[in-house]
């Protein structure tokens, strides 16, 4: 489907309150990339307006992206690459508390590497950015895990069915650490790009407890068929559909995604 109108506007207006080139050339045109584009900027906007929380874009080295500098949006699926101002771009989220602080990243089209060691693409996904750096300052690869949000983008006429959540959920059990890694360091994210294997959060022993911890979604163009409820609800996994409809589910994704970075300790 077509970016909608007034979806492709906010996209432009969300891209400029952040600084970046907003004309018409900014909206990516492959296929589906578009919904992704607005919906990785739309939970930008949102932690924006967070008390504490700073938003910057940056470029694929890491540099903070000029103003009005056009944003490299992801073309394709990859792991993160290496120090590269070429590579892909990505959201950079930072709170600075009494004593305490938190940085992450915010991705599209970011390849993760599962237990099994399949490579699962994740539209949207969040990592801390200590794991990003090492492995984009150590020649590129992919992180190791559960993400802290993970959202699957369908910008499809057809409603939804069982078996794309079931494939949701695929995924995300081969991501969740529920055993101890080859690190040998109970987490629930790691890297092995860097000499010091730097690993983040804490390992949960079941899968519902991992995926009660986090944003996990699908985010639809139209809506889900009747038998997905049941599945997606005991596994914590959100139903967002008619996600162009300005008062449907884009607001609980927001509230979801509000409550992910208010307990950015926890994970």
């Amino acid at each position: 489907m077509a970016l909608p109108l007034p979806i492709r506007a906010n996209l432009l207006h969300i891209l400029g309150l952040l600084r970046a080139a907003h004309g018409i050339l900014a909206v990516p045109t492959g296929a589906g990339k578009a919904l992704e584009a607005w919906i990785l900027m739309k939970l930008a906007e949102t932690a924006s307006l967070l008390p504490g929380w700073t938003v910057t874009l940056r470029r694929g080295d890491g540099t903070q992206l000029p103003a009005g500098s056009l944003f490299a949006f992801p073309a394709k699926g990859s792991g993160i690459r290496r120090n590269n101002v070429r590579a892909p771009g990505y959201v950079l989220l930072e709170y600075v508390g009494p004593g305490y602080q938190y940085r992450f990243e915010l991705r599209g089209s970011l390849q993760w590497q599962g237990r099994s060691g399949a490579l699962h693409e994740c539209d949207i996904s969040m990592l801390p950015a200590q794991i990003g750096a090492a492995i984009r300052n150590n020649g590129g690869g992919h992180p190791h895990g559960l993400p802290i949000v993970m959202l699957e983008c369908k910008d499809k006429i057809a409603r939804g069915t069982l078996d794309e959540t079931r494939e949701t959920l695929a995924r995300l059990f081969d991501l969740a650490l529920v055993t101890r890694p080859p690190t040998g360091t109970p987490c629930r994210i790691y890297e092995t790009c860097s000499a010091t294997s730097l690993h983040y959060g804490r390992r949960s022993s079941t899968y519902v407890s991992f995926f009660s911890k986090g944003t996990f979604g699908i985010a639809r163009a139209t809506g889900f068929q009747a038998g997905t409820a049941t599945l997606s609800r005991h596994y914590h996994i959100g139903r967002f559909n008619d996600i162009y409809h300005p008062t449907a589910s884009i607001a609980n994704m927001q509230i979801s995604f509000e409550n992910t970075l208010r307990n950015a300790g926890s994970y």
